[in-house]
């Protein structure tokens, strides 16, 4: 499995590079560490300038170029080095471009992306969490895992069976990684207020398990509102990972807004396995 690990600005890397190593660990993995400098950020430096005043724009962005370069480089050999520590293979790579542009592309040439619930690529610390990184799935065709706003070994997965398509891809990505294949407790979760609804929803994931050799998952049919009682379930059984793929609505934005993915990625507090 290949783990692609970009550096994102604030405290919550380390624990991305936390989740990136325990899942490298158990999949004999590795891990690509990329920092990318904003170039968008040194052009607008670089555009600033009163007239005449050119060469001191350049040396302005010169000046930052370097900045970002040694902050990157320094991000990249800190988690290497704790890869290193942890016995699994390791490449680092600090590059200049457009930074969702550089993350899709590299995207192509690996399994799985961790990153954080919390994590903030904008300069500023201004762009939405987890913005980056689901626009990366949308387009990169990549599976994502977000870690949490603090650090939890899986033992309990849910997956949310919102049924049709989306549903399956998800759980079919997790199966095709074998991801927490022999994680103590999984289980089928699908929200409808008809029984024989919800074991519809479920039935496709408990196919695509069972095909690809997991134990039997526990299964859950729940009535009432998808999202709030997802949630609701996820905090009863203290659930370390959920896995998402149907629920997101039909507009793009509305995964950062109330939809179920949204409502997880502003709560923090567990992992998310995310699949378009």
């Amino acid at each position: 499995m290949n783990i692609l690990l970009p550096v994102s600005r604030g405290a919550s890397f380390g624990l991305a590079v936390r989740l990136a190593i325990d899942t490298a660990k158990a999949h004999a993995g590795r891990i690509r560490v990329l920092s990318v400098l904003d170039a968008a950020e040194i052009r607008r430096i670089e555009a600033g300038a009163r007239p005449g005043a050119i060469h001191l724009a350049r040396r302005a962005a010169d000046e930052v170029r370097e900045r970002m370069t040694a902050e990157g480089t320094a991000a990249v050999a800190g988690a290497v080095r704790r890869c290193e520590e942890a016995g699994i293979p390791v490449q680092g790579k600090v590059v200049e471009g457009e930074l969702e542009r550089e993350l899709v592309a590299a995207a192509g040439a690996n399994d799985l992306l961790v990153s954080a619930t919390a994590s903030h690529f904008d300069p500023d610390l201004e762009d939405a969490s987890g913005k980056l990184v689901l626009t990366v799935m949308r387009e990169g065709g990549i599976p994502i895992l977000l870690s949490g706003a603090s650090y939890r070994p899986v033992h309990t997965v849910v997956a949310g069976c919102g049924g049709g398509p989306r549903t399956e891809r998800a759980v079919g990505a997790m199966a095709r990684l074998s991801l927490w294949k022999a994680a103590p407790r999984g289980i089928l979760l699908a929200v409808d207020d008809a029984p024989e609804g919800g074991q519809e929803r479920i039935a496709a994931p408990r196919r695509i398990l069972a095909d690809a050799g997991y134990a039997a998952w526990e299964e859950k049919v729940l009535p009432g509102p998808r999202a709030k009682m997802f949630l609701y379930f996820c905090d009863l059984v203290d659930a370390d990972v959920a896995v998402l793929g149907g629920w997101g609505e039909h507009r793009w934005d509305d995964l950062l807004g109330l939809s179920v993915t949204g409502r997880l990625l502003k709560d923090g507090r567990r992992h998310l396995f995310l699949y378009m």
